[in-house]
Protein backbone atom coordinates (compact mmCIF):
# COMPACT_ATOMS: atom_id res chain seq x y z
CA UNK A 1 0.00 0.00 0.00
CA UNK A 2 1.25 3.58 -1.09
CA UNK A 3 -0.18 6.38 0.65
CA UNK A 4 -0.73 9.69 -0.71
CA UNK A 5 -0.29 13.40 -0.26
CA UNK A 6 2.39 15.36 0.74
CA UNK A 7 4.83 13.09 3.35
CA UNK A 8 3.96 14.74 6.18
CA UNK A 9 0.26 13.97 5.73
CA UNK A 10 1.50 10.23 4.19
CA UNK A 11 3.70 9.49 7.80
CA UNK A 12 0.48 10.47 9.96
CA UNK A 13 -1.56 8.63 7.59
CA UNK A 14 0.79 5.70 8.23
CA UNK A 15 0.79 5.60 11.72
CA UNK A 16 -2.88 5.43 12.11
CA UNK A 17 -3.09 2.90 9.55
CA UNK A 18 -0.22 1.45 12.04
CA UNK A 19 -2.33 1.81 15.08
CA UNK A 20 -5.29 -0.13 13.45
CA UNK A 21 -3.21 -2.87 12.58
CA UNK A 22 -2.33 -2.84 16.09
CA UNK A 23 -5.40 -2.99 17.20
CA UNK A 24 -6.43 -6.25 15.27
CA UNK A 25 -3.31 -8.01 15.74
CA UNK A 26 -2.69 -6.74 19.29
CA UNK A 27 -2.29 -10.42 20.82
CA UNK A 28 0.31 -10.89 18.22
CA UNK A 29 2.61 -7.91 19.28
CA UNK A 30 1.86 -9.33 22.95
CA UNK A 31 3.21 -12.35 22.52
CA UNK A 32 5.95 -11.27 21.13
CA UNK A 33 6.86 -8.90 23.61
CA UNK A 34 6.28 -11.89 26.49
CA UNK A 35 8.40 -14.51 24.29
CA UNK A 36 10.92 -11.57 24.01
CA UNK A 37 11.35 -11.49 27.98
CA UNK A 38 11.11 -14.70 28.77
CA UNK A 39 13.71 -16.02 26.40
CA UNK A 40 16.19 -13.01 27.74
CA UNK A 41 15.31 -12.40 31.33
CA UNK A 42 15.13 -15.09 33.86
CA UNK A 43 13.05 -13.19 36.17
CA UNK A 44 9.91 -13.11 33.67
CA UNK A 45 10.10 -17.03 33.37
CA UNK A 46 8.06 -17.47 36.94
CA UNK A 47 3.59 -18.07 35.56
CA UNK A 48 2.74 -15.72 37.47
CA UNK A 49 4.77 -13.26 36.45
CA UNK A 50 4.72 -14.09 33.05
CA UNK A 51 0.34 -13.84 33.24
CA UNK A 52 0.52 -10.35 34.78
CA UNK A 53 2.91 -9.55 32.33
CA UNK A 54 0.72 -10.37 29.47
CA UNK A 55 -1.77 -8.31 31.24
CA UNK A 56 0.20 -5.19 31.67
CA UNK A 57 1.57 -5.65 28.03
CA UNK A 58 -2.40 -5.92 26.47
CA UNK A 59 -2.84 -2.24 28.80
CA UNK A 60 0.02 -0.50 27.65
CA UNK A 61 -0.77 -1.46 23.78
CA UNK A 62 -3.85 -0.18 24.12
CA UNK A 63 -3.26 3.44 25.60
CA UNK A 64 0.12 3.31 23.04
CA UNK A 65 -2.55 2.99 20.44
CA UNK A 66 -4.65 5.28 21.34
CA UNK A 67 -1.75 8.17 21.95
CA UNK A 68 -1.22 7.42 18.20
CA UNK A 69 -4.65 8.05 16.79
CA UNK A 70 -4.76 10.87 18.83
CA UNK A 71 -7.07 10.17 21.45
CA UNK A 72 -4.89 10.35 24.49
CA UNK A 73 -2.56 13.04 25.72
CA UNK A 74 0.57 11.46 25.78
CA UNK A 75 2.02 13.24 28.83
CA UNK A 76 -0.61 12.86 30.48
CA UNK A 77 -1.73 9.17 30.42
CA UNK A 78 -1.17 7.18 33.43
CA UNK A 79 0.47 3.39 33.48
CA UNK A 80 -2.05 0.75 33.65
CA UNK A 81 -3.53 -0.45 36.55
CA UNK A 82 -2.43 -3.53 35.39
CA UNK A 83 1.24 -2.68 35.18
CA UNK A 84 1.28 -0.90 38.34
CA UNK A 85 0.25 -4.01 40.09
CA UNK A 86 2.97 -6.10 37.57
CA UNK A 87 5.58 -4.13 39.07
CA UNK A 88 4.09 -4.81 43.13
CA UNK A 89 4.53 -8.29 42.99
CA UNK A 90 8.10 -8.54 41.13
CA UNK A 91 9.05 -5.89 44.58
CA UNK A 92 7.25 -8.02 46.43
CA UNK A 93 9.41 -11.21 44.88
CA UNK A 94 12.74 -9.49 45.89
CA UNK A 95 13.35 -8.72 41.83
CA UNK A 96 15.72 -5.94 41.53
CA UNK A 97 14.95 -2.49 40.32
CA UNK A 98 17.36 -3.28 37.30
CA UNK A 99 15.36 -5.88 36.25
CA UNK A 100 12.36 -3.40 35.95
CA UNK A 101 14.19 -1.81 33.95
CA UNK A 102 15.64 -4.18 31.86
CA UNK A 103 11.80 -5.18 31.00
CA UNK A 104 11.14 -1.99 30.22
CA UNK A 105 13.39 -1.45 27.77
CA UNK A 106 13.36 -4.91 25.93
CA UNK A 107 9.27 -4.30 25.89
CA UNK A 108 9.89 -0.74 23.47
CA UNK A 109 12.68 -2.47 21.40
CA UNK A 110 10.13 -5.06 20.81
CA UNK A 111 7.09 -2.45 19.82
CA UNK A 112 9.50 -0.32 18.04
CA UNK A 113 10.81 -3.18 16.11
CA UNK A 114 7.15 -4.79 15.24
CA UNK A 115 5.76 -1.59 14.47
CA UNK A 116 9.00 -1.10 11.64
CA UNK A 117 7.65 -4.60 10.33
CA UNK A 118 4.23 -3.45 10.06
CA UNK A 119 4.76 0.34 8.53
CA UNK A 120 7.05 -1.71 5.49
CA UNK A 121 4.16 -3.84 5.02
CA UNK A 122 1.89 -0.78 4.77
CA UNK A 123 4.54 1.13 2.50
CA UNK A 124 7.44 0.80 0.44
CA UNK A 125 8.74 4.59 0.40
CA UNK A 126 11.42 4.87 3.32
CA UNK A 127 11.38 8.61 3.71
CA UNK A 128 7.64 8.43 4.92
CA UNK A 129 8.59 5.46 7.24
CA UNK A 130 11.07 7.61 8.28
CA UNK A 131 9.13 10.44 9.34
CA UNK A 132 6.56 8.03 10.42
CA UNK A 133 9.13 6.65 12.86
CA UNK A 134 9.54 9.72 14.27
CA UNK A 135 6.18 10.50 15.00
CA UNK A 136 5.62 7.34 16.87
CA UNK A 137 8.70 8.39 19.17
CA UNK A 138 7.86 11.70 19.61
CA UNK A 139 3.86 10.84 20.70
CA UNK A 140 5.11 7.93 22.81
CA UNK A 141 8.01 10.07 24.33
CA UNK A 142 6.51 11.71 27.26
CA UNK A 143 3.98 8.83 27.91
CA UNK A 144 7.13 6.69 28.20
CA UNK A 145 8.83 8.80 30.90
CA UNK A 146 5.51 9.19 32.75
CA UNK A 147 4.73 5.50 33.07
CA UNK A 148 8.45 4.36 33.56
CA UNK A 149 8.88 7.09 36.83
CA UNK A 150 5.17 5.84 38.00
CA UNK A 151 6.33 2.39 37.65
CA UNK A 152 9.47 2.99 39.61
CA UNK A 153 8.10 4.91 41.90
CA UNK A 154 5.33 1.98 42.47
CA UNK A 155 7.75 -0.58 42.72
CA UNK A 156 10.27 1.32 45.38
CA UNK A 157 7.12 2.12 47.78
CA UNK A 158 6.33 -1.36 47.55
CA UNK A 159 9.81 -3.10 48.07
CA UNK A 160 10.16 -0.40 51.20
CA UNK A 161 7.22 -1.92 52.55
CA UNK A 162 7.60 -5.11 51.24
CA UNK A 163 11.04 -5.34 53.04
CA UNK A 164 10.02 -3.81 56.20
CA UNK A 165 7.46 -6.40 56.79
CA UNK A 166 9.77 -9.23 55.96
CA UNK A 167 12.26 -7.41 58.03
CA UNK A 168 10.07 -7.63 60.84
CA UNK A 169 8.99 -11.01 60.04
CA UNK A 170 12.22 -12.34 60.22
CA UNK A 171 13.38 -10.40 63.52
CA UNK A 172 10.85 -11.94 65.44
CA UNK A 173 11.10 -15.15 63.88
CA UNK A 174 15.16 -15.35 64.87
CA UNK A 175 14.15 -13.91 67.90
CA UNK A 176 11.79 -16.74 69.23
CA UNK A 177 14.81 -19.08 67.74
CA UNK A 178 17.85 -17.74 69.58
CA UNK A 179 15.34 -17.25 73.03
CA UNK A 180 14.80 -20.95 72.67
CA UNK A 181 10.91 -21.05 72.14
CA UNK A 182 9.50 -24.18 70.07
CA UNK A 183 9.13 -22.84 66.60
CA UNK A 184 7.79 -25.15 63.55
CA UNK A 185 11.34 -25.32 61.40
CA UNK A 186 9.67 -25.55 57.84
CA UNK A 187 7.91 -22.80 58.83
CA UNK A 188 10.75 -21.05 59.81
CA UNK A 189 12.98 -21.43 56.98
CA UNK A 190 10.78 -20.36 54.33
CA UNK A 191 10.38 -16.90 56.81
CA UNK A 192 13.97 -16.62 57.04
CA UNK A 193 15.15 -18.19 53.54
CA UNK A 194 17.42 -20.25 54.82
CA UNK A 195 18.23 -23.62 56.00
CA UNK A 196 18.61 -24.22 59.94
CA UNK A 197 19.02 -28.17 59.70
CA UNK A 198 22.82 -27.69 58.72
CA UNK A 199 26.19 -25.96 60.03
CA UNK A 200 25.95 -22.91 61.05
CA UNK A 201 28.56 -20.19 61.97
CA UNK A 202 27.29 -17.32 63.91
CA UNK A 203 29.23 -13.26 63.46
CA UNK A 204 28.52 -9.84 64.51
CA UNK A 205 30.34 -7.13 62.15
CA UNK A 206 30.10 -3.41 63.05
CA UNK A 207 32.20 -0.40 62.39
CA UNK A 208 32.52 2.91 63.52
CA UNK A 209 32.38 4.68 60.14
CA UNK A 210 29.80 7.07 60.09
CA UNK A 211 28.64 6.55 56.30
CA UNK A 212 24.63 6.83 55.70
CA UNK A 213 22.48 3.70 57.39
CA UNK A 214 21.93 2.27 53.79
CA UNK A 215 25.56 2.42 52.96
CA UNK A 216 26.82 1.18 55.82
CA UNK A 217 24.18 -1.93 55.45
CA UNK A 218 25.22 -2.52 51.64
CA UNK A 219 28.75 -2.54 52.68
CA UNK A 220 28.29 -4.98 55.68
CA UNK A 221 25.71 -6.86 53.71
CA UNK A 222 28.25 -7.49 50.83
CA UNK A 223 31.03 -7.79 53.07
CA UNK A 224 29.32 -10.99 54.68
CA UNK A 225 28.58 -12.40 51.51
CA UNK A 226 32.09 -12.13 50.42
CA UNK A 227 33.22 -13.61 53.38
CA UNK A 228 30.61 -16.86 53.16
CA UNK A 229 32.28 -17.23 49.79
CA UNK A 230 35.57 -17.27 50.59
CA UNK A 231 34.36 -20.06 53.57
CA UNK A 232 32.69 -21.88 50.35
CA UNK A 233 29.61 -22.03 52.19
CA UNK A 234 26.86 -24.06 50.89
CA UNK A 235 24.55 -20.64 50.35
CA UNK A 236 23.75 -17.20 51.10
CA UNK A 237 24.77 -16.10 54.85
CA UNK A 238 21.57 -14.90 56.99
CA UNK A 239 22.53 -11.10 57.65
CA UNK A 240 19.88 -9.35 60.27
CA UNK A 241 20.72 -5.67 60.36
CA UNK A 242 20.90 -4.52 63.93
CA UNK A 243 21.86 -0.67 64.12
CA UNK A 244 23.30 2.03 61.18
CA UNK A 245 26.58 0.24 61.59
CA UNK A 246 25.75 -3.32 63.01
CA UNK A 247 24.74 -6.54 61.33
CA UNK A 248 24.24 -10.21 62.89
CA UNK A 249 25.09 -13.13 60.60
CA UNK A 250 24.42 -16.47 60.33
CA UNK A 251 26.97 -18.36 57.60
CA UNK A 252 26.37 -21.93 56.35
CA UNK A 253 29.54 -23.35 56.66
CA UNK A 254 30.69 -26.94 55.65
CA UNK A 255 32.90 -29.44 57.71
CA UNK A 256 36.11 -28.52 55.79
CA UNK A 257 35.66 -24.57 56.34
CA UNK A 258 38.78 -22.87 57.17
CA UNK A 259 37.26 -20.40 60.28
CA UNK A 260 41.29 -19.43 60.72
CA UNK A 261 41.71 -17.09 57.34
CA UNK A 262 38.46 -14.65 58.52
CA UNK A 263 41.28 -12.52 60.32
CA UNK A 264 43.37 -12.09 56.72
CA UNK A 265 39.51 -11.93 55.01
CA UNK A 266 38.30 -8.59 56.78
CA UNK A 267 42.09 -7.20 57.43
CA UNK A 268 41.53 -6.69 53.21
CA UNK A 269 38.37 -4.84 53.93
CA UNK A 270 37.54 -1.54 52.64
CA UNK A 271 36.29 -0.03 55.84
CA UNK A 272 37.87 -0.92 59.33
CA UNK A 273 35.68 -3.59 61.11
CA UNK A 274 35.44 -5.41 64.28
CA UNK A 275 34.23 -9.09 64.05
CA UNK A 276 32.95 -11.54 67.03
CA UNK A 277 32.95 -15.18 65.88
CA UNK A 278 31.23 -17.92 67.13
CA UNK A 279 32.24 -21.69 67.05
CA UNK A 280 30.39 -23.68 63.76
CA UNK A 281 27.21 -25.71 65.52
CA UNK A 282 24.51 -27.88 63.95
CA UNK A 283 20.87 -27.35 63.68
CA UNK A 284 18.44 -25.40 65.50
CA UNK A 285 20.40 -26.05 68.87
CA UNK A 286 24.01 -24.67 67.12
CA UNK A 287 21.78 -21.86 65.53
CA UNK A 288 21.45 -20.21 69.01
CA UNK A 289 24.84 -21.59 70.45
CA UNK A 290 26.95 -20.06 68.03
CA UNK A 291 25.32 -16.49 68.08
CA UNK A 292 25.81 -16.98 72.00
CA UNK A 293 29.26 -17.31 71.83
CA UNK A 294 29.79 -14.62 69.02
CA UNK A 295 27.81 -12.19 71.85
CA UNK A 296 30.09 -13.05 74.12
CA UNK A 297 32.94 -12.27 71.62
CA UNK A 298 31.64 -9.17 71.06
CA UNK A 299 31.64 -8.01 75.01
CA UNK A 300 35.51 -8.31 74.41
CA UNK A 301 35.68 -6.72 70.97
CA UNK A 302 33.57 -3.72 72.31
CA UNK A 303 35.72 -3.26 75.38
CA UNK A 304 39.10 -3.60 73.39
CA UNK A 305 41.23 -0.55 73.05
CA UNK A 306 42.84 -2.16 70.32
CA UNK A 307 43.46 -0.26 67.18
CA UNK A 308 42.70 -1.05 63.44
CA UNK A 309 40.49 -3.92 62.40
CA UNK A 310 39.65 -6.51 65.07
CA UNK A 311 38.24 -10.40 64.73
CA UNK A 312 37.42 -12.25 67.97
CA UNK A 313 36.36 -15.67 68.17
CA UNK A 314 35.15 -16.94 71.07
CA UNK A 315 37.24 -20.28 71.33
CA UNK A 316 40.07 -18.01 72.04
CA UNK A 317 38.25 -15.29 74.97
CA UNK A 318 35.93 -17.55 76.99
CA UNK A 319 36.92 -16.52 80.41
CA UNK A 320 37.63 -12.60 78.86
CA UNK A 321 34.64 -11.98 77.89
CA UNK A 322 33.03 -12.82 81.58
CA UNK A 323 35.59 -10.57 83.42
CA UNK A 324 34.43 -7.49 80.72
CA UNK A 325 31.18 -7.37 82.61
CA UNK A 326 32.87 -5.64 85.44
CA UNK A 327 36.00 -3.80 83.64
CA UNK A 328 37.04 -1.51 86.74
CA UNK A 329 37.64 -4.93 88.39
CA UNK A 330 39.31 -6.52 85.28
CA UNK A 331 41.81 -3.74 85.26
CA UNK A 332 42.55 -4.00 89.15
CA UNK A 333 42.92 -7.96 89.04
CA UNK A 334 45.51 -7.22 86.09
CA UNK A 335 47.28 -4.86 87.72
CA UNK A 336 47.53 -7.20 91.44
CA UNK A 337 48.91 -10.11 88.67
CA UNK A 338 51.18 -8.41 86.56
CA UNK A 339 51.96 -5.49 89.02
CA UNK A 340 55.04 -3.81 87.43
CA UNK A 341 54.22 -4.90 83.93
CA UNK A 342 50.59 -3.60 83.88
CA UNK A 343 51.58 -0.88 81.86
CA UNK A 344 51.25 1.01 78.49
CA UNK A 345 54.68 0.88 77.69
CA UNK A 346 56.58 -1.19 74.88
CA UNK A 347 59.29 -2.63 76.90
CA UNK A 348 55.92 -4.03 79.44
CA UNK A 349 54.42 -4.74 76.15
CA UNK A 350 57.16 -7.08 74.67
CA UNK A 351 58.13 -9.04 77.94
CA UNK A 352 53.95 -9.69 78.38
CA UNK A 353 53.78 -10.94 75.23
CA UNK A 354 57.70 -13.07 75.55
CA UNK A 355 55.44 -14.79 78.17
CA UNK A 356 51.72 -15.24 76.81
CA UNK A 357 53.98 -17.18 73.78
CA UNK A 358 56.12 -19.01 75.91
CA UNK A 359 53.30 -20.62 78.40
CA UNK A 360 51.45 -21.19 75.22
CA UNK A 361 54.24 -22.78 73.80
CA UNK A 362 54.41 -25.73 76.71
CA UNK A 363 57.47 -23.44 78.23
CA UNK A 364 59.49 -24.07 75.07
CA UNK A 365 62.06 -21.50 74.98
CA UNK A 366 62.59 -23.29 71.75
CA UNK A 367 59.08 -22.68 70.06
CA UNK A 368 58.68 -19.53 71.34
CA UNK A 369 61.96 -18.09 69.93
CA UNK A 370 60.80 -19.21 66.17
CA UNK A 371 57.33 -18.04 66.97
CA UNK A 372 58.92 -14.42 67.75
CA UNK A 373 61.34 -14.57 65.42
CA UNK A 374 63.81 -13.98 67.79
CA UNK A 375 67.59 -15.90 69.47
CA UNK A 376 67.03 -18.53 72.14
CA UNK A 377 69.49 -16.65 74.32
CA UNK A 378 67.14 -13.31 74.04
CA UNK A 379 64.00 -15.07 75.19
CA UNK A 380 65.53 -16.56 78.13
CA UNK A 381 66.72 -13.39 78.83
CA UNK A 382 63.61 -11.53 79.08
CA UNK A 383 62.12 -14.46 80.46
CA UNK A 384 64.26 -14.13 83.52
CA UNK A 385 63.75 -10.13 83.51
CA UNK A 386 60.08 -10.53 83.24
CA UNK A 387 60.53 -13.00 86.27
CA UNK A 388 62.23 -10.07 88.48
CA UNK A 389 59.67 -7.94 87.72
CA UNK A 390 56.76 -10.07 88.67
CA UNK A 391 58.72 -11.29 92.17
CA UNK A 392 58.13 -14.88 91.44
CA UNK A 393 58.53 -17.63 89.12
CA UNK A 394 56.59 -18.04 86.23
CA UNK A 395 55.37 -21.28 87.00
CA UNK A 396 53.83 -19.83 90.14
CA UNK A 397 50.19 -18.63 89.74
CA UNK A 398 50.68 -19.50 86.09
CA UNK A 399 46.87 -19.80 85.77
CA UNK A 400 46.18 -16.16 87.38
CA UNK A 401 49.33 -15.16 85.16
CA UNK A 402 47.68 -16.50 81.54
CA UNK A 403 44.29 -15.24 81.88
CA UNK A 404 46.03 -11.56 82.59
CA UNK A 405 48.33 -11.68 79.89
CA UNK A 406 44.78 -12.67 77.85
CA UNK A 407 43.67 -9.75 78.84
CA UNK A 408 46.01 -7.15 78.12
CA UNK A 409 46.77 -9.17 74.36
CA UNK A 410 42.98 -9.00 73.70
CA UNK A 411 42.25 -5.48 75.66
CA UNK A 412 45.32 -3.50 75.75
CA UNK A 413 45.44 -0.38 77.27
CA UNK A 414 41.55 -0.75 78.35
CA UNK A 415 42.81 -3.19 81.45
CA UNK A 416 46.89 -1.53 81.60
CA UNK A 417 47.65 1.42 83.47
CA UNK A 418 50.38 4.79 82.40
CA UNK A 419 53.33 3.91 81.25
CA UNK A 420 56.64 5.84 82.71
CA UNK A 421 56.58 8.10 79.75
CA UNK A 422 53.25 8.66 79.07
CA UNK A 423 49.47 9.56 80.12
CA UNK A 424 46.80 7.06 81.52
CA UNK A 425 45.94 5.72 78.28
CA UNK A 426 42.17 5.72 77.34
CA UNK A 427 40.28 2.66 78.86
CA UNK A 428 37.57 1.67 76.17
CA UNK A 429 38.14 2.03 72.18
CA UNK A 430 34.19 3.13 71.84
CA UNK A 431 31.62 4.29 74.18
CA UNK A 432 29.96 0.64 74.32
CA UNK A 433 30.76 -1.14 77.07
CA UNK A 434 27.06 -3.14 77.59
CA UNK A 435 27.27 -6.46 78.33
CA UNK A 436 25.60 -8.85 76.28
CA UNK A 437 23.22 -7.44 74.14
CA UNK A 438 19.45 -8.66 73.70
CA UNK A 439 18.34 -10.93 71.43
CA UNK A 440 15.31 -9.53 69.30
CA UNK A 441 11.96 -9.94 70.28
Amino acid sequence: MRLSGDSASAARDLVLALASVMEVRSEELQARVIDRLTSEMEEARDPLIASMQAAATMESMASIREILQGRLEAGRTDAPAAALEHVRRLAQRGVAPSALERANRLSSDTVMRWCFEQMELLTDDAAVIAQAAVLIMTDSAGYADRVAHQLASAFESERELWQRSSNAARESCIGQLLAGREVDVHTAELTLGYRLSQRHLAIAVWTAETQSRDDQMKFLERSVGALAERLGCAGPPLVLPRADNEVWAWLPVGPSADISVIGSVVAGWERLVKVAVGAPADGVTGFRRTHQQAMSAQVVAQNSARPGPLVVSSTDVGPIALMCADMPAARSWVRDVLGPLAVEDVASERLRETIRVFLANGSSYTATADQLNMHKNSVVYRLRKAEDQLGHKLRDGRLDLEVALALCHWLGAAVLGAGPDGPAPARMASGRHSPVPASPS
